[in-house]
């Protein structure tokens, strides 16, 4: 591969691969489209846009401590500010197989657009669902009512795909938050805990496969992918989150 201003590791062992890409999504996507490489599922979690929207800091205050809440600022979310939800969207279909499946998290608020915008690249939007945290974050606590609750969407790319369940799913993932044992390496702000991301390879995907993580972050989804004995492609453009991914892809 020869994308300009990359980085390239690849951390295979005797069953599986693992390659992980350091730099700018948009790049690499199409240095692999370009290559020939499909995917069987892209499991991935971008920004939200969420700190436009707030404004300049996300203030999260804890009950009993209303005020002495931490938050979160624009330097810490430099990740989310100004990012294109869809420059990346019709880039899914030259990627991803037929019969292939997306899991796609975003804010509540932009999921109609992005399902919009993914129908008209002919991606098929199956049905929204949610990840109902046990423990959610109470943010404001005391004036507003607490955000349990984190979205993302089913889509395919068409085709016959994998939906490995022998009953009635009803689209709900019951977990707590991410255990901090899981960020001992170092951590991401919108780290998804491991089980979750496990139940959806498990669903989605058979051992052996592909799975790709466009915005990789801390790299749950590699993670996950190698536990489960799935190939695993990565991208993360800062750096600092892609060593910690690195870190812990490595060591599981």
């Amino acid at each position: 591969m020869h994308y300009s201003e990359q980085r390239e590791e690849e951390l295979n062992t005797k069953t599986q691969k693992q390659l992980l890409l350091n730099g700018d999504c948009l790049g690499w996507l199409d240095q692999l489209i370009s290559e020939g490489v499909k995917v069987d599922s892209i499991i991935t979690d971008p920004p939200f846009n969420i700190v436009e929207k707030i404004g300049k800091s996300i203030h999260i205050f804890r009950q009993g401590e209303k005020q002495k809440g931490a938050s979160i600022s624009k330097e810490s979310m430099s990740f989310d500010v100004g990012f294109d939800q869809f420059a990346w969207l019709e880039r899914i279909p030259k990627i991803l197989k037929k019969g292939g499946n997306l899991i796609l998290f975003n804010d509540w608020e932009n999921m109609g657009d992005i399902a919009k915008e993914l129908r008209n690249h002919k991606i098929k939007v199956k049905c929204l669902n949610h990840w109902q945290k046990n423990n959610p974050c109470p943010a404001e606590w005391g004036r507003r009512f607490v955000a349990g609750r984190e979205y993302f969407l089913h889509c395919t790319n068409g085709g016959k795909y994998e939906f490995n369940v022998d009953k009635l799913h009803k689209g709900e993932f019951h977990y707590p938050l991410t255990k901090q044992s899981e960020k001992k390496f170092g951590k991401h702000p919108n780290q998804k805990p491991l089980n979750l991301m496990e139940e959806l390879i498990s669903i989605l995907s058979a051992e052996g496969q592909t799975i790709l993580d466009p915005f990789m972050g801390s790299g749950s989804t590699g993670v996950a992918a190698k536990n489960l004995n799935r190939n695993f492609i990565g991208i993360e453009m800062d750096e600092g989150y892609f060593n910690i991914a690195k870190e812990r892809i490595e060591k599981t």
